[in-house]
């Protein structure tokens, strides 16, 4: 499988290219590096440049100091933006009379698209995170709970459940907090009558899970309440208009004109939604410029949300992709209100 991707990547590559993003070096090859390297590939060439301590099977490895060879009379070479200062300064000592040409992620599109066996992985993921979450239900009820010993909870039942790791630090935000996108959990204590925004997701061989859901101990004020429904009418909505061809910003407004019904589109202060695979944030991109275009294979998220500060805030998250044309649930979880309150 890692061979046919570097494969793909030539057949579209007009100059080499030097890779370092650790996630496309994965994604190429089938391999994590623990001291990181760079992927030099070319139309008939393809090079490890590390430090010897870690190889790949298949693939020849060298010092980068000796990247000149390779690029023979080829007179420019273009690096990925993840290249450091350092490494950047080093490579214009070592290959003076060649033009570098700093490039976004040549992998990224390749990326974008998944294939049945990482969709497999994903569904892996959703799984350990849909567990989590029914626990998370369970135990809310039974005790006092500070939102950095709730985020902590859910961190270790992931790996209870099967995850490698988390895909991002764990939001847990109640009452005010939950106004901040991304809350970073306190000791502040989780109380009824104020919304807990829920924003966690888990690893499983590499790839990610990303899941959101708002919850409330016993009751549910007027305000939240109307908050709450209205972000589910716009997620609702932005799912069933979501198929291939359409961008990014066609769906990312569907869910935002929804919400100006009710004049919260002034509070939803990020994008519709992002892609997720062996990063948790990756293309496409569902915000209010995108031209991305949805495609087959594509995974991303849907979370519109509503913060008002002094109030609180709402965020309801789904991974979905794309099959047919068609959206797809991982695991198709319940955004019913009534299920949301514990």
């Amino acid at each position: 499988m890692a061979s046919q991707r570097i494969k793909k990547l030539k057949r579209n590559l007009k100059n080499p290219v030097l890779i370092r993003n650790s996630q496309d070096l994965f994604y190429l090859t089938g391999h994590y590096l623990v001291d990181g390297g760079f992927l030099f590939i070319s139309k008939n060439q393809v090079v490890l440049f590390g430090c010897f301590l870690e190889k790949i099977p298949g693939l020849k490895t060298d010092y980068l100091r000796n990247i000149g060879k390779y690029l023979g009379k080829q007179k420019e070479l273009h690096i990925d933006d993840h290249l450091k200062l350092a490494e950047l300064n080093f490579l214009k000592k070592v290959l003076k009379k060649k033009k570098l040409t700093p490039i976004s992620s040549p992998v990224k599109d390749l990326r974008s698209v998944k294939d049945s066996e990482e969709l497999k992985k994903m569904k892996k993921a959703y799984v350990v995170t849909a567990k989590v979450f029914s626990e998370i239900k369970s135990v809310l009820r039974k005790k006092q709970w500070r939102e950095k010993d709730l985020a902590r909870f859910i961190r270790l039942a992931g790996i209870k459940y099967g995850a490698d790791d988390i895909s991002f630090p764990t939001i847990v935000a109640s009452g005010k907090n939950a106004a901040i996108p991304h809350h970073v959990p306190t000791d502040k204590i989780i109380k009824a009558g104020e919304s807990i925004i829920l924003d966690f997701g888990f690893k499983v061989d590499g790839y990610c899970s990303d899941f959101t859901r708002t919850v409330f101990l016993k009751t549910v004020p007027p305000k939240l309440r109307e908050m709450y429904e209205t972000t589910e009418t716009a997620y609702k909505l932005a799912v069933a208009a979501t198929k291939a061809g359409k961008t990014g910003k066609e769906i990312d407004k569907i869910a935002r004109d929804l919400l100006a019904l009710k004049k919260f589109d002034k509070y939803f202060i990020h994008s519709l939604g992002h892609g997720t695979g062996l990063a948790v944030h990756e293309s496409p991109s569902l915000h209010e410029k995108s031209e991305d275009i949805l495609e087959n294979g594509m995974v991303f998220s849907i979370e519109p949300g509503v913060y008002i500060p002094k109030i609180g805030g709402v965020r309801i998250e789904d991974l979905v992709y794309l099959d047919k044309g068609k959206v797809k649930y991982f695991r198709k979880a319940t955004t019913n209100l009534k299920d949301m309150i514990i």
